[in-house]
Order: structure tokens, then C-alpha cells, then sequence
């Protein structure tokens, strides 16, 4: 369930939308994954993570409700597997 475009995932836009270091943080390390072709899973983003589980979990769902980030699934494990958004339909 890889992105495999030939752009980058990352969007300058997320820079204005005022939102906190942290959730910023969490978009630009999902972007790094997708760009290196990794899925991107709750497991994966822990063990990248250099901050508390509940800055985690709060800036993850800050960008799911901005609709920057979307369940697409899950893994073999059951894990939920996130994609990355086009920016014209973020909120």
C-alpha cells in the first residue's frame, strides 16, 4: 500500500497551517517513510518516534482530523496502515 509516485509526499503547505512542532514532526517523518517506500503503521511511527507515546498519538490524530493523514487498511499484524493525503483535500 505504498505511494509509489515520483514526487515527494511532502507538501510546503503543512509550514502554514499553524499547527503545533509535533504534529508537523509526525508529518514530515510519515513523509520520509513514504518517500523510502516504507508503509506507513502506527508500529513503524512508534519505533521512529522520539518523543512520548501521547505526543504520538495526539499529533497523529490532529492530522487525521485535518484529513493530512487516512486509514488505508492495515498490515499483516492488523496494524493500521496510513496514507498521506493529496494537499488539495486537507482541511
Amino acid at each position: 500500500m505504498n505511494n509509489h509516485s515520483a514526487e515527494p509526499a511532502m507538501s510546503q503547505k503543512i509550514f502554514s497551517m499553524n499547527l503545533g512542532v509535533e504534529t508537523v514532526s509526525l508529518y514530515l517523518l510519515c513523509c520520509a517513510l513514504a518517500d523510502a517506500g516504507a508503509t506507513v503503521t502506527r508500529k513503524i511511527l512508534q519505533e521512529k518516534w522520539n518523543d512520548n507515546m501521547t505526543t504520538l498519538e495526539q499529533a497523529l490524530r490532529q492530522l487525521e482530523n485535518k484529513n493530512i493523514l487516512c486509514k488505508s487498511g492495515e498490515d499483516a499484524q492488523g496494524q493500521p496502515v496510513y496514507r498521506i493525503v493529496e494537499e488539495r483535500q486537507w482541511q
